[in-house]
């Protein structure tokens, strides 16, 4: 009978491990379906501003203006969004309670578990859809998200045992 496989390490969250989960699981698309909603929110603002310039009803009045002006600050922030995207999520992940704990991570014969102080992740294999390797983690597909994991606090068993589960 084969002997069951544990392996257990603990990392931490930090700008690196974050940085490395972006650089892996996150495709940042330049397509211009990106910007429909900038645009979309440029456009009402502008509209606003010449409806209420060209009207002389009663309505032209001052938050109106500012509304006009309300949608297309929006656009600027959502511009920005996109613009430094990697920025952008860096900064909300180090924000996050998350950041600076230290992880103890399991994988044994059931699956993936992680514990911190504010999370307990239990992956199992059986929902596990597809496992892909990177040069430098694997992205876990599970049924409506994707996890990563990284090489970096996994030894060779640990790696090995994961591939042949894919």
């Amino acid at each position: 009978m084969p002997q069951a496989f544990s392996y257990t390490t603990e990392y931490v969250l930090d700008k690196t491990y974050f940085e490395e989960c972006y650089q892996q699981s996150i495709n940042p698309n330049p397509s211009p379906k990106r910007f429909i909603k900038t645009t979309i929110f440029a456009l009402v603002g502008l509209a606003i501003l010449m409806l209420d310039s060209l009207s002389s009803a009663a309505m032209s009045t001052k938050e109106t203006y500012y509304l006009g002006y309300f949608f297309i600050g929006l656009a600027v922030v959502e511009f920005l969004s996109i613009r430094f995207n990697k920025t952008w999520w860096l900064w909300r992940q180090m924000m996050s309670k998350a950041a600076g704990e230290h992880v103890n991570l399991t994988i044994d014969d059931h699956g993936i578990n992680s514990q911190s102080a504010h999370v307990n992740q239990q992956i199992l294999w059986t929902d596990m859809y597809r496992i892909i390797e990177t040069d430098v983690g694997f992205l876990i597909k599970l049924q409506k998200t994707t996890t990563y994991l990284s090489k970096r606090c996994l030894d060779e068993n640990a790696i090995d045992f994961i591939n042949q589960k894919q």
